[in-house]
């Protein structure tokens, strides 16, 4: 949309190959996932925004779930890392550094919610290279029978329906909320994690 509207093109989108096939559900396991390169140089991913949230859950009560932030490390982000990993301490968090793709396969595969807060903040009419552009990582989950929950910003809407195959959300606020309705409602978890899969 916005490529048209700038250069006064209808564009054909063709979306990324994503291994939907490899990727199979496994034995389910309280897990929170995000998969995302941990970057600074265009595009933040916001893993710093998931964490803030899911420690407020866990200070809530939220017990015997875990977060898991998996991803590619790009140059020259050593610091915020190391940022992360402090702000993580006494909580159930993991970070996993540039996971080679087997150890992926295995967090889609366990994983019962994937979380991104890509593009969270911006402005996607001015700034629409600084949300997320497609989405692999949660096509990838997806297959995994994981259910999204992801910022309701750019690719994001073109892969998730509403309480179909997947939630969105606006506020952190939102974000608790919807899922905490998951957590609750396993019939409502399987039903969105068998459409995510098809």
């Amino acid at each position: 949309r916005v490529i048209d509207k700038e250069y006064g093109v209808e564009s054909i989108v063709i979306y990324p190959p994503v291994d939907v096939v490899g990727i199979k559900p496994k034995r389910k396991e309280n897990t929170i996932l995000f998969v995302g390169r941990f970057s600074q140089i265009l595009q933040s991913k916001g893993q710093d925004i998931l964490i803030k949230t899911f420690k407020k859950m866990f200070d809530e009560g939220l017990k015997n779930w875990k977060l898991v932030l998996a991803g590619g490390v790009e140059v020259g982000v050593g610091d915020s890392i190391q940022n992360l990993q402090n702000s993580v301490q006494d909580y159930p968090i993991e970070i996993i550094e540039s996971p080679d793709y087997k150890t992926l396969k295995d967090l889609y595969g366990k994983a019962k919610i994937f979380w991104s807060a890509s593009g969270f903040n911006q402005n996607e009419e001015k700034n629409p290279e600084k949300v997320e552009h497609f989405g692999i990582t949660i096509v990838e989950a997806m297959a995994g029978g994981v259910v999204p929950i992801v910022y309701n910003a750019g690719g994001h809407k073109e892969i998730v329906i509403e309480g179909e195959n997947g939630l969105l959300w606006q506020t952190t606020t939102e974000l608790i909320k919807k899922t905490q309705s998951l957590i609750i409602d396993t019939k409502k978890f399987r039903n969105i994690a068998l459409n995510a899969k098809k």
